[in-house]
């Protein structure tokens, strides 16, 4: 024991000094551990957000429609809807119906299209039918070759769109069964990438650029380098692009 003391006493400072490094040593591993750690968290939350960009493009925004609601409702007008809506959404943008509206002449689960005139009528305005036994009820299509419609009010068809619309929307439908045929992805402009399902601006620009840096894709499957491209996107271009 006085063996100890003495060595203690005689080599202090180096003691005292050896406590120092080692504690210079462990701040120092410390510091450098935190700071790995605080750069993975960044990158972590980084590749989530970049996760999260890519999620969002893939789900393409839905199209907007316009239509015109006539007749029997409190607040007749024209109102924009999403694709997918049905006749019971304008209804209720409407303000839904007057008292006197008759009902049961319209199928109020029917989905809208572009450019479609939803027409409410009264009590007043509705007919019997030939058997003179009831109203009315027809739900079919009354197709105008211009926007007047009154033909179609005096035949009481509550849904009515125009031929034109309706040769708008098949020439649409042919466009875009073109475009998505087979896209040249060496060749193809960034209007034309975005043509298709699940590529946004920001994945056609990483084509653009891949190729610009690396030159012409040599197969389809190539695409899979290019950042922001995964398996499920892969899954849905795939029959539409060539090289």
């Amino acid at each position: 024991m006085d063996n100890m003391i003495f060595y203690l006493k005689k080599y202090t400072k180096e003691i005292a000094f050896g406590i120092l490094i080692f504690t210079c040593l462990a701040l120092s591993c410390y510091s450098i551990f935190k700071k790995e750690d605080k750069v993975e968290t960044i990158e972590n939350t980084n590749l989530m957000a970049n996760v999260a960009e890519e999620a969002k493009e893939e789900e393409p925004e839905p199209l907007i429609f316009h239509v015109d609601i006539k007749g029997a409702v409190n607040s007749p007008g024209v109102y924009e809807v999403k694709e997918g809506s049905i006749i019971s959404d304008v209804i209720t943008l409407a303000g839904g119906f007057t008292k006197d509206a008759v009902e049961d002449t319209i199928n109020l689960s029917k989905k809208v299209s572009d450019e479609m005139v939803i027409y409410i009528y009264t009590e007043k305005e509705k007919v019997k039918s030939p058997a003179n036994t009831g109203t009315s009820t027809t739900t079919s299509t009354c197709n105008t070759s211009s926007y007047n419609i009154e033909d179609c009010v005096q035949k009481k068809e509550s849904i009515i769109t125009t031929s034109d619309t309706a040769n708008s929307n098949s020439e649409l439908s042919n466009a875009t069964e073109d475009v998505n045929k087979l896209i040249n992805i060496n060749t193809a402009s960034k209007s034309e990438l975005t043509a298709l399902n699940g590529i946004g601006d920001v994945k056609a620009q990483a084509i653009i650029d891949y190729r610009n840096t690396n030159g012409n894709f040599k197969s389809i499957e190539d695409i899979l380098n290019v950042s922001g491209i995964g398996d499920a996107v892969f899954a849905k271009i795939k029959d539409y692009i060539t090289v």
